[in-house]
Order: C-alpha cells, then structure tokens, then sequence
C-alpha cells in the first residue's frame, strides 16, 4: 500500500468513532470506503526502479542482476544488508522479484531488523509474474514410488477392498528422518495432543488428507464414564453398529498409537487425546490424560492414527519406527500433486520487521506457521497460505496489513493479528482486508478461528469466510471493526457458538460489528449463532447486518452493558432472532454458588484497573462511572451504573422475516434491559416474506422499496457492498 492510500486508511480508522454514532442513531450514510489496494495491481512483470532478481533455478554463482539472479532469497537479504552498511538504500526503495518456480523453506527463511526498508526506502518482495512463486516447508513425493502392501500388511488392514487399494511409500528414500515426521503428540500434556500439532501431515492436490479413523463419518457415543480419563462406549440405538463392530475390528488396531478426538463435555470443547488403555471386549476407554473439562455421557467421539483402518481414498497412516507412509489413493493419484510436511519451522519469520511488503507469493505445507511476523509497516498482500499445520499468518505490531490473500487448509487460525494497546488505548492501524479464508480449524476444531484480533482498533473488512467447526472471528480490546464482511457455513459441529464472538471482558469498549452479511450458520447437530456477544461483554455495537438462515440466535448478547443492537435484519433464525439476557446480574442477584458468580465478581477487577487509567476515561468518559460490583456491594442493585447491570444498552430496529411455514421465535429481550436502557420497534414479518425478499431464492436479501421494514423505521443497507471485493 503507498504512504497516500494508508494515510487515507488511517483517516477512515479515525472517522470510525463519528461514524459508530452515526449508525446507532439509525443514518445509513457511514462511508462505505476503506481504500486500500483491492489487488488490481498485482502484476509487476514490467519493473522500473531498483530492483533484485531471484530464481530457484538459477545457477548458485548469480548477483542479483537480471540475466544473473540470485538462486535465494536470503541471498538478496544480505546484498539489501550491504547496501544499508554502504551508501544506503536508494531512495523509492528496492524490489525483489522472484521468478516462478519452487523454492525449498524447509529451513524458514528469517527476517530481522536489519532486513527493514524506511518510509521512504520501503522493500518489497513479489512474484515477478504475480504469482507462481511456492515456499515449500515439506517435500514432494513421486506416485510412482508407492507400491502395493506385502501379504502381511494387507491383513493387518479390516477393509478387503482396502487390501488392494492401499499403497505405501519408504519415506526415508527422500532424506526424510523420524524429526522430520514428529511424534503424534510432543510432550503428553492435554494442550498439545491432538492430532495434527508437531506431526508430519499429508496432503494431496493442496488439500489436508485425513489420518485414518473409525468410524470413517460418523461418531461414536460416550457412555457411563467416571468423569476424568475412563469412558465406556454407548452401544445402543443407532449408536449399536458402529459400537458393536469394535469387537471385530479392534483386535487388528495397535493399541499403543491409538487417539480419541471429541467433544467429550461441552459441545465447544474439542479435545484429542492417546489412548492408555482400551478394553474391547467391555467396550472400555482409558485416555492417557484428562481433559479439561471432564468426560459427560452421549458426546460424540472417533478413535484415529489406526493403519487397520486405513479404509477410504484420502486417508493415511505414517508407520513412524518404519517410515513408511501408508495412503489409500484418491482419484486420479497418479497424476496428483503428493507433499508431505517436514519441517517444523515457520516459512517466513520476522522480528521487529518495519516497511517491508511481501506480494504475490505461496506459502506451503509446514508443521508450524506461514507467516510469524513482528514489527511495524508490514504488508502481506495477494499471496496465497495453505496446507499448514498451526496458523496460517502470526503477526503482532503495528501499520500491519494483510490484504488480498486467499487464506485455507490451515490447523489452527488463519489470521492471529495482535496490535495497538488496549491500556492505553493507542491505535494498531492495522488492518485485514478482502482476504478470501476457508477450512481453517482442521487440526484443532474449536477456539480457532479465520480472524482474532486483540489490542486497540484494528480493522477486518470486506473478507468472505467459510467452512469450519467452530467459530469465524474473536476480538478482544477497545474500537476494532468487524464490517463488510460474507461469513457462512461455521460453528458446523459446535454449540453455544458464534460466527463473530466477543465475550467475558470489560474492555472491548467502542468495538462495532457492521454491515456483515452472516448466513448459513451451524448445522443439523450444532446451534451457534451469527453474532454472539457472550458472557457480559460491554460496549459493542452491532449495526446494519444482514443474518439468514442460522440455527440459533441471530444476534445473542449475554448479559452486558451498554451495548447497542440496531437496524438489522435477520431471516429465518431458528431460535429468537435477539436475545439479550441478564446473566451478569442475575449472579449478583443469586448469590455465590449460582452458575455466573464468580464472573460477576471477577470481572469488574479489569474494570477498575481501566478506571485509573486517564487514556480510558478520555476515549470513553461514561467508563468512570460504573460502579464495581464486589461480594460486599451493598448499594442500590437497579442502580444503572453498577456494573453488572444490562443498562444504558439500545436493542431498537431489528427486523426478523421469515419465510417458511411453521414455528418462529421472534425478541427476547429482559424486561431489565428495556427499564435501564432502550428496547423499541423490533418487529417480525411473515405472511408477506418472500415477496419483499424477491431475490431470496438467489442469496440476494435486499428489500424491496415498499417492503414492510421501511415503515417501521428500519434503514435500507447496502447489502451490494458486502463481501470480498472481486475484480
């Protein structure tokens, strides 16, 4: 991004707080415009300026020079290091171009303050063509070394046509040693083991292949369990066959490398742990480790990391004694592209970075992270970052964007940003924009997300995020904005979640979830909501967003305080389309032993500490006022400014259509929160649905001009505008 369009950017960060007023007083003129580089010009085949040229296949004897390139990129690092010890760098600063081709990141490539450009000498490293440039942390294998199964192996399989189908590969013929392959799990504690973390993974075409597991699709039950480590399995009802079949197939199953994943207490809580004992003929689990929460009857579970059951085309299983990698092939494998992830470090690495931007680059298949990055200045723009195990892009500072990039197969989370200080108030600059994320979450189900943001105003917009368990973006900290965003198909196996999710805290103050299109939310088995401000939350706004089709709430607020719930509409939510609950206050009002008591009372410690904090009480002078609620309060409790009241919140606007036959909840909103605030206008629209949706069958929800919200104030919203921008 040039200096112009971030200075532009950072006004439109500062108009936020003017323009957070204007929504809740129902004005749909709130700039749409965060300019910045939407990708357009990505292509910088035809150089001016200075620059350096890098080409993998180079010989190793090139300077840089356009007819002889450097073969690594960290052989321009150290020229651009010279040049800084020499006459400096010139002024417009310095572009690397990187040929198409493939360039070997087992050993990450590492950034460091001495790598820095200025404001006036920025350095950019871009593909030459735009794209076409892999960073490649694992090692691609040949089909045509994978052989059939000796007689031996083929009978330690369960699946006949499995017998035939499995092939194998002798790892070590690449170079590839037991270090390079990891443990299934590094050091026995229940945050580390689960699958995926510091482990070899396989992947085919670019998509994550599936450890082998049983059963394949479905899950097993839990039963009678003792509540810590020992479950036995439910064998009864639908659950029989699947639970039965064990005392056929389990016999062929190694015991000693045997996990167990699931949601074995809350349907949010995901946990994969190794199994100490397994008793078949009782149906009898021991788990090597307990689990944070426990172990509760009838929660879904698989068993994985079992060659047996090697039993379907995507599935594989690394004989790590041996090496010898096991794969049931999928269609067409002979012409596939085959990588296996080795190395464990981050593919690009930096520390204390500044003015410094990576464009048009892929970055592929490690155990650890993409991108780890920390510093200032920093743009990832138009680059591609998938097959990784842990996250996809680490970064912490400020001035950071990350625009552009299409983000998926990732582990954990896509987007890890932290920037800006929520004591003090002092804004990030930073900012996610039009960014394309998908499947994210695949290693570790729950907690992980396409976007979590923590600090002070940073700003995701116009992303489309998709296809997960669990949730899509978590922020923390005061003014960040969650706007003109597409997020669908989340919180697919998980309960009491929410696509965008906020909770449990006192200082997320002047953060505003606007203008976001939110649809598809959840599935069969899991209720999760589209926005979800859980656990007493304070000062979120939640404006102008268009939610369809989610199994749950449309909009749940949990109990906090001056929050504002404005001029959405929501289609088709299977349970209210808001509710705004009074659970902060109901722990004070039940007293100690009830289920938010403790939360009540601990949560107000952060509440002071902002308190004496000038910075605070300037960005948000009414935050002097709240009164902290302790176990020996013994003021007024309807008192509006104790903090554990919903007051001085707004819940006005809201429109609920639905357009299907059948039952439907309309707003639940606590008679405490409209005594001590405002609740108005929210209204419901039935009979006449799908007439004033015209284009619902096509995923377009915009009204018509006459359509019935109009009359009860609602204001029109630029449903066009929302999502990623595709040029």
């Amino acid at each position: 991004m040039d200096i112009n369009k971030r200075i532009i950017a950072l006004l439109f960060a500062c108009f936020f707080c003017f323009s957070s007023l204007v929504a809740c007083s129902g004005d749909s003129t709130v700039s749409t415009d965060t300019t910045v580089d939407n990708g357009e010009n990505t292509d910088i085949s035809e150089p001016d300026g200075n620059y350096i040229y890098v080409d993998a296949a180079a010989n190793e004897d090139g300077d840089g020079s356009k007819t002889a390139p450097f073969k690594t990129i960290s052989e321009a690092q150290n020229k651009i290091r010279e040049m800084k010890n020499g006459d400096g760098l010139p002024e417009g600063g310095i572009t690397v171009l990187l040929a198409s081709g493939e360039y070997d990141a087992r050993s990450g490539i590492i950034f460091t303050e001495e790598d820095s450009g200025t404001e006036s000498s920025p350095i950019t490293y871009a593909a030459a063509d735009g794209d076409g440039v892999f960073l490649l942390g694992g090692i691609k294998l040949s089909a045509d070394d994978f052989v059939p199964l000796s007689d031996e192996e083929k009978n330690m399989l369960n699946d006949d046509t499995a017998k035939g189908a499995v092939l194998k590969v002798d790892l070590s013929k690449y170079g590839i040693t037991s270090e390079d392959i990891g443990k299934r799990y590094s050091n026995g504690s229940v945050s580390s083991a689960y699958k995926g973390m510091g482990t070899a993974e396989l992947f085919i075409n670019s998509e994550r292949m599936t450890v082998s597991r049983y059963p394949n699709v479905e899950s097993l039950r839990t039963g009678y369990s003792d509540g810590e480590t020992v479950f036995d399995i439910f064998s009864a009802f639908e659950f029989e066959a699947n639970a039965l079949a064990l005392k056929e197939r389990a016999p062929k199953w190694n015991l000693s490398e045997l996990f167990a994943c699931g949601y074995f207490y809350y349907g949010w809580s995901n946990s994969s742990l190794p199994v100490s004992d397994f008793d078949i003929e009782q149906l009898r689990v021991t788990l090597a480790h307990n689990i944070s929460y426990g172990i509760k009857a009838m929660k879904p579970f698989y068993f994985f990391n079992i060659f047996a059951e090697t039993d379907m085309p995507g599935e594989y299983y690394i004989d790590r004694n041996n090496l010898i990698l096991y794969v049931y092939p999928t269609e067409d494998f002979s012409n596939s592209s085959i990588v296996i992830s080795t190395t464990q470090n981050n593919i690009i690495s930096a520390g204390n970075l500044s003015y410094v931007t990576f464009k048009g680059i892929d970055l592929a298949a490690t155990r650890a992270n993409g991108f780890a990055i920390s510093g200032h200045h920093i743009t990832i723009d138009n680059c591609k970052i998938y097959d990784i195990c842990v996250n996809g892009i680490n970064a912490v500072g400020s001035d950071i964007t990350i625009q552009n990039c299409e983000i998926f197969n990732i582990g954990e989370d896509a987007i890890d940003l932290r920037g800006g200080d929520a004591d003090t108030v002092e804004e990030s600059n930073d900012l996610i924009y039009n960014n394309y994320i998908h499947h994210w979450g695949q290693n570790r189900k729950t907690s992980k997300y396409a976007v979590k943001i923590e600090g002070c105003a940073i700003t995701v917009s116009h992303n489309e995020m998709h296809d997960t368990p669990h949730q899509a973006v978590i922020w923390n900290g005061p003014n960040h904005v969650i706007e003109y965003n597409e997020v669908y198909n989340v919180c697919l196996e998980t309960d009491d979640c929410g696509a965008l999710y906020a909770g449990r805290c006192l200082d997320a103050y002047g953060s505003t979830v606007r203008y976001n299109f939110i649809h598809d939310i959840g599935s069969g088995t899991a209720k999760a909501q589209a926005i979800y401000f859980d656990d007493a939350v304070s000062g979120q706004t939640a404006y102008g967003n268009v939610i369809a089709n989610v199994t749950g709430y449309g909009i749940q607020v949990g109990g906090g305080r001056d929050n504002v719930v404005e001029n959405n509409l929501i289609i088709n939510s299977g349970d209210n389309a808001v509710i705004y609950d009074t659970r902060a206050r109901d722990g004070m009002i039940d007293g100690e032993g009830s289920w938010f008591y403790e939360h009540t009372v601990e949560m107000p410690i952060r509440l002071v500490e902002l308190q004496a904090k000038p910075e605070w009480i300037e960005a948000f002078p009414d935050y002097k006022n709240i009164i902290p609620y302790t176990v020996d309060y013994s003021g007024d409790i309807d008192d509006p400014n104790l903090s554990c009241n919903p007051a001085k919140s707004t819940v006005k606007n809201n429109m609920l259509y639905i357009t299907h036959d059948g039952k439907y909840s309309g707003f639940a909103i606590s008679d405490e929160v409209g005594k001590m605030g405002t609740v108005e206008s929210n209204n419901v629209v039935v009979d006449t649905a799908l007439e004033q949706i015209p284009g619902y069958e096509n995923g377009d929800y915009t009204l018509t001009d006459n359509a019935d919200a109009f009359g009860f104030g609602f204001v029109k919203l630029p449903f066009e505008e929302m999502g990623r921008i595709i040029t």
